[in-house]
């Protein structure tokens, strides 16, 4: 009996070491699987990668959109190469975009595509990249994606050419908190409900712009032209407007409050239904007799 039981014991032992051995086996055999699969999937992103880099060299704008349109897909698929290609795409519009266009002659395709990519990229992937698309010509662009979310907040854009640009992106117009705007040319580009909290707009050119229910909230837009712009149901509260240009600009319904006008130029600004607005803001700026004013000021 004793025998027996001594027996049983060493087999159950032995079959326990058997069974663990099998376990670690395996285990090891689905580690290196994965490794393997993590392997060929980094080899298959590099030979993605390279490919349409090269393809951005090519004479045939469709091979070079072919490019931009396959970088972006990389961006998706792998958050770790994302701040790479968003420099690669950066460097290219800036390559590409460096002179003025020809009057009414638009963006190229591929330039566009590239800006459009940055501007839709997923911008909690960035890392350490910071978007910088200083002096690019880019007059006329256009979001193309009504609602999309836009990654263009705390860029350097400044001195950009956007002139006619097309940045309100849908119901609810472009992310640009925090955006270095500083002496870029945005004559005539339809910003409504874009969101401008904290930009710094000093010296830029918003003549004509369309900047209905834009969010400007301390915003910097002294020495800014904005004549002629539409700045009705603006959020200017807080904003910096020392010296700005606001000849004939419409400002119905705009949240003044706490806005700097000193030297400002409010001549033919039609500011009677202006909201928050008081009597020494006004007079600390340059009026005249086509300045139009509320019946009554605080």
């Amino acid at each position: 009996m004793v025998v027996a039981a001594v027996v049983a014991v060493v087999g159950l032992w032995y079959s326990s070491v058997q069974t663990r051995q099998a376990n670690e086996q395996s285990q090891q055999a689905n580690a290196q699987a994965r490794d393997d699969r993590a392997l060929a999937a980094e080899g298959q992103i590099t030979d993605r990668y390279t490919a349409a880099v090269g393809n951005l060299g090519e004479d045939k704008v469709d091979v070079r959109l072919g490019g931009i349109y396959a970088l972006q897909r990389i961006m998706e698929d792998s958050p770790r190469d994302h701040p790479t290609i968003a420099r690669v795409l950066a460097t290219y519009i800036l390559t590409h975009a460096a002179e003025p266009l020809a009057k009414r002659q638009d963006i190229p395709a591929d330039v566009h595509a590239a800006f459009t990519v940055l501007a839709e990229r997923d911008a909690g992937h960035d890392d350490a990249f910071r978007l910088n698309l200083r002096n690019a010509r880019l007059p006329r662009a256009e979001l193309t994606s009504p609602g999309q979310a836009t990654a263009l907040q705390f860029a350097d854009l400044s001195s950009v050419d956007l002139s006619g640009a097309d940045l309100s992106n849908g119901r609810y117009g472009a992310d640009l908190r925090g955006t270095n705007l500083s002496g870029a040319d945005l004559s005539g580009a339809d910003l409504s409900g874009a969101d401008l909290g904290l930009a710094d707009l000093s010296g830029a050119n918003l003549s004509g712009a369309n900047l209905s229910g834009a969010d400007l909230h301390n915003a910097d837009v002294s020495g800014a032209d904005l004549s002629g712009a539409d700045l009705g149901d603006a959020d200017l509260v807080g904003a910096n407007l020392i010296g700005a240009d606001l000849g004939g600009a419409a400002l119905s319904f705009a949240d003044l409050a706490y806005a700097d006008l000193n030297n400002a130029d409010l001549s033919r600004a039609d500011l009677r239904t202006a909201d928050n607005l008081r009597k020494d803001q006004v007079y600390s700026g340059l009026v005249d007799e086509t300045t139009r004013l509320p019946a009554y000021l605080p």
